[in-house]
Parts: structure tokens; sequence; C-alpha cells
């Protein structure tokens, strides 16, 4: 199954570090956890990048595709807070996956995209064992960003 990941270019070096993910936290993981987040398309990435981006300066940016098992872990929209899309919720949801974030038994969780409820995110748990034989970079390309997405 592809994924798909933007990040920022300056990390071209580490393309599957989640460095970021561990310092800063997330909607998925406190600070601490490190863990990657993907998209199912590209779309979807970019959309969530974009819902993050100061428009007063946009980093250049690299796509990353995975190639990663078809196996997961599932967290439905039924799982969760009935406005669980809410800021309010980050530190419900970080919990939420608390079992999976100290000891993953599975390399993936898929997720509901806050933005785009339809879609999913796929989490990606850089402690997992066998992490370097189960994902496999397919692409890392430049990926530039139109300007007319960001609010001026």
């Amino acid at each position: 199954m592809l994924v798909y990941r933007l990040y920022k270019s300056a990390y071209i070096t580490e393309p599957l570090s989640a460095e970021g993910a561990r310092r800063a936290g997330g909607r998925w993981n406190p600070k601490g956890y490190p863990i990657l987040y993907t998209s199912a398309t590209p779309e979807l990435a970019l959309l969530e990048i974009v819902a993050h981006l100061n428009p007063a300066y946009i980093p250049d940016f690299h796509l990353l595709v995975l190639d990663i098992p078809d196996t997961y872990r599932t967290v439905s929209i039924t799982d969760l807070p009935a406005d669980w899309e809410a800021e309010s919720h980050y530190e419900t949801l970080q919990y939420h996956l608390k079992d999976w974030l100290l000891q993953p038994d599975v390399l993936t969780v898929s997720v509901p995209s806050s933005i785009v409820s339809r879609s999913r995110n796929y989490l990606l748990h850089t402690q997992y064992p066998g992490i370097q034989e189960e994902v496999t970079i397919m692409e890392n390309a430049p990926f530039r960003i139109d300007s007319r997405l960001v609010a001026k």
C-alpha cells in the first residue's frame, strides 16, 4: 500500500525521521513518541501541511512516497469523542493510542483526517521492530506548494 508524506526539504538526509513529532507531539501523539504522519493521498498530505503553514514563510518541501504493508489497526470515528476534530481534544487523542505508542505491536495505525474525516491518515511507529524491512521508499522528490493555497 502506498502512503504519502510531505516534509521540509531541509531534512532530506533523514526522510523517515520522526524527530519533529517526538519533540513537538501532534494530534495522535504526545511529546516523546516518534511516529510518522502519512496520508492516503498526496492531496491529503498537502492539506495536512497547509493547515499548519505560516503564510509569511513557505519552506521547500519534498514528497515522500512509501510502500508499507496493507495490514494496520484502524481507529474509527465512532471510537472518538463527538467533536474529536477540535483542537481542544488534542490531549485526549494524544493518549487514545497509548498502548500502541508505548509498545508498537503493529507498524501502522489508520486514523481519520481531522481536515477531511472521510479520508485516512496512516501513523507509522518508528520504533516498531522490523520497520526497516517493511517500509520502502518508492519516491522522494521536491514538491512545490502553490502560494495561492496559503492565505496572504
